[in-house]
């Protein structure tokens, strides 16, 4: 962790990156990360005829493609909100992330089939031990890269870099799975290439499908998390005269987070007395979780409304 935030401050030293800035970072770091791996898993898989070494070059590959698919989710959720998308253009993250599924689901139907066919009818594979140890740097490699993401996506609290951290992580079990295949192979198992390549084709299809419910989940309107509202329960409780409060409603657009809540305060109070209140419960929570519009309904006490 401690690595990953040193360089993110060599990368932007001088200013705070912002959420684009961020995404773009991971995206790249990614990109020639895995066409480096892909090239080189590619050209071994040939020269061994490996098919479960091929499947992981694929595999990386298609993290090339889904990072490709971050860049274009990144670069058109920044636009500005208007007048047809009052509330920005933040969620085309989250679609970016559908089609980095439906992707994967694809590469998994396409090499499960040849993995099927190399169980049945074992092809030779031969061993080269300078093979095994690239793939396990390579999972080492991918497994730093799957932190770096994650440690990017919570920061900025994006969906997209979490899915695809996970399909680096994916990647990096693989790669290890393909090594210890390619040791087996050297005392005459060759069936055990497919069975791997099967593995392999699992994995990439664990993940699409997660990534699928993931961003579903976000387009449909999925719930806040039980932190954010607590979050959000502290700071308008802190402000003074505010009693209680519920109704919390939460719309989440990725670059934009709308709130609406009802408070309670003391019958007696004035109108004004009351509307100030709320208009600290309005500037305290846009300026602690960074929210673009926040509406504050105020209930006198022993009148709220069920």
């Amino acid at each position: 962790m401690a690595f990953n935030a040193w360089l993110l401050d060599k990368f932007f030293p001088h200013r705070e990156p912002s959420r684009k800035d961020i995404g773009y970072l991971e995206a790249w770091v990614s990109i020639l990360g895995n066409i480096f791996l892909f090239i080189v898993k590619f050209l071994f898989g040939l020269s061994l005829n490996s098919i479960s070494l091929i499947a992981d070059a694929f595999h990386s590959l298609s993290d090339v493609l889904t990072s490709i698919v971050v860049l274009f989710g990144f670069k058109m959720g920044s636009k500005p909100a208007d007048k047809e998308h009052p509330f920005g253009h933040g969620r085309i993250e989250e679609i970016a992330t559908l089609i980095i599924a439906i992707l994967l689901l694809i590469v998994a139907y396409d090499l499960g089939r040849t993995s099927v066919e190399r169980i049945i009818h074992p092809q030779p594979v031969e061993t080269n031990i300078l093979a095994v140890v690239f793939m396990m740097f390579s999972g080492l490699f991918k497994e730093w890269m799957a932190r770096f993401s994650i440690f990017l996506g919570l920061k900025i609290n994006s969906d997209t870099l979490i899915a695809d951290a996970w399909h680096h992580r994916s990647d990096a079990v693989a790669s290890v799975l393909v090594g210890i295949g390619l040791l087996f192979t050297r005392y005459g198992y060759y069936y055990i290439d497919g069975i791997l390549g099967l593995g392999v084709v699992a994995l990439l299809a664990w993940v699409g499908i997660e990534l699928l419910k993931t961003a579903s989940d976000f387009l449909i309107g999925r719930a806040p998390d039980k932190e954010f509202i607590s979050r959000i329960r502290d700071i308008v409780l802190s402000v003074p005269g505010v009693l209680s409060l519920h109704d919390i409603l939460v719309h989440d657009y990725q670059s934009e987070k709308i709130i609406s809540l009802h408070i309670e305060v003391e019958g007696y109070l004035s109108a004004r007395e009351a509307h100030r209140i709320a208009l600290e419960v309005q500037d305290r929570l846009r300026k602690s979780l960074d929210c673009s519009d926040v509406s504050v309904h105020i209930d006198p006490k022993g009148e709220r409304e069920d």
